[in-house]
């Protein structure tokens, strides 16, 4: 027989309906009120945290210290009133601490901004950082831009705790950046690849601006490292690209254009290709729209981009250059059997003469005969087009320019596919051949 329980011993009857609605109401509410209480006693008054900050600057060094170290626990909510107090104040025991106080919250405050920015799923929500929405304008909304963009905040804060919308604005900054690493360079002082990426964001965000020449300085910046390493991280490759993309649409002149693509060659950015395609549809068949737009050197240069990156689609517009006779090299000889020396520039070019240069090199005025203007060898913005049309098809190139070297940088060495003068033959052979394999 079961032994009676005593009433202590019983099990308590559970609240059901609307009593445990009312006890969970109850509960509910002093967790509430000891929150409350709980984020009363972490957020001191205004009057409180302006008496810590007078001890700061107290006699007794203990009075010093806790002082400090109640300020640094306070939430990262409170660096306004801090500020507003370190702008008051005159003591320089109390700035020094004060200081190093605001540094410390306001790094924690970026880290939970951060943390929260990069967390996410809405890539729209800049979580106070009002610099997104105008670096995914021209760097794209994703993942991988957010992370770029944050590589800004140690070296460049205000890029990204303010919009650069203003195209005029941009273009100020990014002159301001262009003297800040000139100044550096001139105290020799440690240069950072941040500065390389704060510059080519100000330059896509001034597009427009008709100020200055901030594009041909950035150019030329980004050509060095450590500049230039920002473009070459594979995490950031796609934001990169979009943004040299955007950048080249709006780069003129031959010189310019060259040296874009060269820093894009360096950064194995496809989106140089992009670059190239534009010089050679802006100057097709070598004709100019004004006369500094095009220069044969710098137009080569579209054709070694095609040779790293074209496929079969480009041929098309590659194929519109194989009876273009412009010169984009002059050579002084050539080194049987078909090797290359150093090039020589003569300006007006090199006459051409049997068994090559006399003993002593050149008279005096360059040209020992003055009837005869010719280069001895040369390279035609034909041959060019035809080698890279030849390396996309995927023929045997070298069965038609067996002297061709390789670069590791744009593909081939256009001076040596070069051919004496005379050599029309030998270029009208390679064309047949290529014409022969086309479909």
């Amino acid at each position: 027989m079961p032994v009676p329980r005593l009433p202590s011993q019983l099990p308590a009857r559970q609240p059901t309906g609307i009593r445990a609605l009312a006890y969970g109401v109850l509960g509910f509410g002093l967790l509430c009120d000891s929150a409350r209480a709980q984020d009363s006693a972490q957020r001191p008054d205004p009057s409180t945290i302006g008496q810590w900050v007078q001890e700061l600057g107290d006699s007794q060094f203990d009075v010093r210290d806790r002082a400090s170290g109640k300020l640094s626990k306070l939430s990262s909510d409170q660096l306004d009133l801090l500020k507003e107090q370190l702008a008051r104040t005159r003591d320089p025991e109390i700035v020094v601490r004060l200081s190093s106080v605001i540094a410390k919250l306001k790094a924690e405050r970026q880290q939970e901004i951060v943390k929260g920015f990069l967390r996410d799923t809405d890539i729209l929500n800049d979580h106070g950082l009002h610099g997104w929405s105008s670096f995914s304008n021209v760097a794209g909304s994703n993942r991988s831009s957010k992370r770029l963009f944050l590589q800004l905040y140690d070296r460049h804060p205000d890029l990204v705790e303010a919009s650069l919308e203003d195209p005029k604005q941009a273009a100020e900054v990014g002159r301001k950046i262009v003297q800040r690493i000139q100044q550096e360079e001139m105290r020799r002082s440690e240069a950072d690849k941040t500065d390389g990426l704060a510059l080519l964001y100000c330059v896509c965000a001034s597009q427009g601006s008709q100020e200055g020449n901030l594009a041909a300085m950035s150019l030329r910046i980004l050509l060095r490292a450590p500049y230039n390493q920002c473009l070459r991280d594979p995490q950031s490759k796609r934001p990169i690209e979009t943004m040299m993309e955007q950048w080249t649409q709006s780069i003129e002149g031959s010189y310019e254009q060259s040296t874009a693509i060269q820093v894009m060659l360096e950064s194995n950015l496809s989106t140089a290709k992009v670059l190239a395609r534009r010089m050679l549809e802006s100057h097709q068949a070598g004709k100019k729209t004004n006369d500094e737009d095009l220069d044969p050197r710098d137009i080569v240069r579209a054709f070694q981009v095609f040779f790293r990156y074209g496929k079969s689609e480009d041929i098309p517009l590659l194929e519109k250059w194989l009876d273009n006779h412009e010169v984009c090299e002059e050579l002084a000889s050539l080194n049987p059997p078909g090797g290359m020396v150093p090039r020589v520039q003569i300006p007006g070019g090199l006459p051409q003469i049997p068994g090559g240069l006399p003993p002593g090199g050149l008279p005096p005025g360059g040209n020992p005969n003055p009837n005869q203007n010719r280069p001895l060898a040369t390279v035609e913005l034909r041959d060019a087009a035809l080698l890279t049309c030849m390396q996309i098809d995927g023929m045997d190139y070298r069965n038609f320019f067996p002297s061709v070297r390789q670069s590791p940088l744009w593909g081939f060495i256009p001076s040596s596919i070069a051919l004496t003068a005379g050599s029309d033959a030998i270029r009208e052979a390679r064309l047949e051949a290529w014409k022969k394999s086309r479909p």
